[in-house]
């Protein structure tokens, strides 16, 4: 492992990335996760999408979208012409196109630093909310003006007009809202209020992700805590990977949640320059591009400005945290979700065994995992 971190910072210092890929494909450079993550998301076949990630061949905008964009269309093509039949018995399948579709759709859009990248950012959005209701048509869509920035995301109600709990959730880097909505589907029964975001400073964000994006965060508990179908003594905030640090960081800065979750999170040993070896050139990209920053030193110190330890955030947190990862994340290390459920005095920490970043080998396991611990510490507020 440690011969090919050296290999791949080479590449990415010597901008040989693009020539290797073209030997090797785009799955040497990219994470194992990378992979996981996808195949989650639109319930692919890993080996299928492995496959797929071998036989791509570059990195530059239109080879990469046009390699996926074609997997996509035809998901999407073959998805519309059963929904023009009108026929329910083939909802089941019906979804399982749209998922794929989007997921495609989601891997051309990564990482989202260019024109053509961003144009499949758009059509994944863009045909995802046309078809949303076939999921669950308790889903709406809501757009946000908070500050210079609009944060648009999917809510959802359980029936009936009573107050419930609300979750917020939010993804990390590049990370689309649809790749945690269509996972939040099977959760549809639970009585509870489902709220799902990006993360500010990918995509659709104006400015780069930053301290000041706490208040994006707060604005968005503060619309919830005011909505008449929310209990807002239980509110909670649970984030994945990046958007682990802001589920941590929210429970540090923001009294309202009662309890949050954060799978995955880099909170200060992730921000060493060491956390740059291994890297390739595509994943450099989306820590530069979400920062704001134009160079490797700026970056270092944007996130060491982030850091929990430097800005002593771990003391703050009073309310319940649960903190999951795998026993040997190779993306950011175990470290800091180790030390983060250590220094909280109502912290949890779940590691899985033999799985990597964020756990994705154990999705559906630490969602349920997620959901169970949630409506246990709602039902202890409430008593």
């Amino acid at each position: 492992m440690f011969i090919k971190n050296l290999f791949v910072t080479l590449c990415f210092f010597t901008r040989l990335t693009e020539i290797a890929a073209h030997l090797l494909s785009v799955r040497f450079f990219l994470p194992q996760l990378f992979r996981l993550r996808y195949a989650n998301m639109g319930g692919i076949d890993p080996d299928l999408f492995t496959r797929q990630l071998e036989g791509c061949r570059s990195f530059k905008e239109s080879a990469w979208c046009g390699y996926w964009n074609a997997i996509a269309q035809d998901y999407e093509s073959k998805a519309e012409e059963l929904i023009k039949q009108k026929g329910n018995t083939a909802l089941d399948e019906v979804r399982s196109l749209i998922r794929k579709a989007t997921t495609y759709y989601a891997v051309s859009a990564f990482p989202g630093t260019t024109p053509l990248r961003m144009k499949a950012y758009d059509n994944a959005r863009e045909f995802s909310t046309r078809h949303i209701r076939l999921f669950d048509d308790r889903v709406e869509k809501l757009t946000l003006k908070l500050g210079d920035e609009t944060v648009e995301g999917f809510y959802r109600f359980p029936a009936g007009d009573a107050k419930v709990p609300m979750v917020i959730v939010t993804n990390g880097l590049e990370g689309t809202m649809q790749e945690i909505l269509f996972p939040l589907m099977k959760y549809r029964d639970a009585n509870i209020g489902l709220f799902v975001m990006e993360m500010p400073g990918t995509y659709a964000y104006k400015n780069p992700m930053s301290a000041d994006s706490e208040a994006i965060y707060s604005g968005v508990i503060s619309h919830f805590a005011r909505h008449p179908r929310v209990d807002e003594k239980l509110i909670a905030m649970v984030g994945v990977s990046f958007g682990a640090y802001w589920s941590a960081r929210m429970a540090a800065a923001d009294p309202r949640l009662s309890c949050a979750v954060a799978c995955g999170a880099p909170l200060h040993y992730a921000f060493g320059a060491a956390g740059f070896l291994g890297k390739p050139a595509i994943i450099v990209s989306v820590l530069l591009k979400v920062a704001g920053a134009k160079f490797l030193h700026s970056l270092d110190k944007k996130l060491s400005d982030l850091s929990f330890e430097k800005n002593d955030l771990y003391r703050r947190i009073s309310c319940p945290l649960l903190v999951i990862n795998g026993d040997n994340d190779t993306l950011l290390g175990t470290k800091d979700s180790e030390v983060l459920a250590m220094k909280v005095p109502k912290g949890f920490l779940k590691l899985y065994e033999n799985d990597d970043h964020c756990a994705m080998g154990h999705y559906n396991e630490w969602l349920d995992l997620t959901f169970e611990w949630l409506h246990m510490q709602f039902n202890k507020r409430d008593s």
